[in-house]
């Protein structure tokens, strides 16, 4: 992985450990401790190594078999970027997602037929093809080529999806297991303010879609029962295309941060009925949106 290929989400929660880090008053040479991390930002182990991995190749840490230490808390924020959000990468993700859409990118392709279509490098096409991948949206033919492995077929599809969503997400909140974890909130409230002090442009849906999957997936890991958990990680990849295309008017974003947010405060307040209503609420006018966002 080169910083380039690193998704909005592995670049946002890179700068959030190194807020955290500086916040702690954290000295180079410092052993960093993987599960604390993961704790304090309210994430699972895999996106926090990612995270780590990253910062390696930045200079920022060091690891050292299974331990990683702090090398310097110097590193340049431009250094990370804004995420994907800015690149031409992002710009190729959402003119693929709407190029699905629209039936223009068959089933099957290639790295030199994504790059023809649109007039970008090889180069780019991989990273994004990439991008897709480790997002389960696309899976590597044996043969040649790339095969698009996740989204929606057709409108039944997808209302079909919101339906589903609208069974297993609001009981999340509801199971007998949930609990918040710390930091959870913290770092979700920060993610979700980054859309809403900034002008929206179309290559923002990338790294809009990476936060929103992310507090979903994590309010269903918080329930404690893996199989929503589970099912709500693939809703999540079903999604993906259909939400990078974001064709609905810019002041939605405003109105998914602020219902993702009260959600938020339902859940911190202990008030896990209320959040649940805010939740099928939430998913039922997503749902009568078209075309899709969350």
């Amino acid at each position: 992985m080169t910083d380039l290929d690193a998704t909005p989400l592995r670049r946002n929660l890179a700068r959030d450990i190194l807020d955290l880090l500086r916040e702690r008053g954290a000295e180079p040479g410092e052993r960093l401790s993987r599960p604390a991390l993961a704790e304090a930002l309210g994430v699972s182990r895999t996106p926090v190594n990612g995270a780590l991995a990253l910062l390696e190749e930045l200079g920022a840490v060091q690891t050292e078999g299974r331990a990683v230490r702090l090398r310097s808390l110097d590193l340049d924020p431009a250094a990370l970027g804004d995420g994907a959000g800015e690149t031409g990468v992002a710009r190729l993700l959402v003119a693929i997602a709407r190029a699905r859409a629209d039936g223009t990118v068959p089933d099957e392709v290639s790295e030199r037929q994504l790059a023809q279509h649109f007039g970008v490098g090889r180069g780019v096409a991989a990273q994004a093809l990439a991008h897709l991948a480790e997002g389960g949206v696309v899976s590597r033919n044996r043969g040649h080529g790339w095969r698009f492995t996740a989204g929606f077929a057709s409108g039944a599809e997808r209302a079909a999806s919101y339906r589903f969503r609208m069974l297993i997400e609001p009981a999340a909140l509801l199971e007998p297991g949930f609990a918040l974890p710390a930091g959870f909130a913290t770092r979700m409230r920060r993610e979700h303010g980054r859309f809403l002090d900034r002008v929206w442009t179309d290559d923002r849906a990338v790294a809009f879609y990476e936060i929103n999957a992310a507090f979903h997936a994590g309010l269903a890991e918080a329930s404690g029962n893996r199989f929503i958990a589970a099912a709500v990680v693939q809703q999540n990849r079903a999604r993906t295309l259909s939400n990078y295309s974001w064709r609905v008017p810019p002041d939605r974003v405003a109105v998914n941060v602020r219902e993702h947010l009260a959600i938020l405060d339902c859940l911190q307040e202990g008030d896990r009925e209320r959040a649940a209503l805010h939740m099928r609420l939430h998913l039922a006018g997503a749902m009568a949106l078209r075309p899709a966002e969350d």
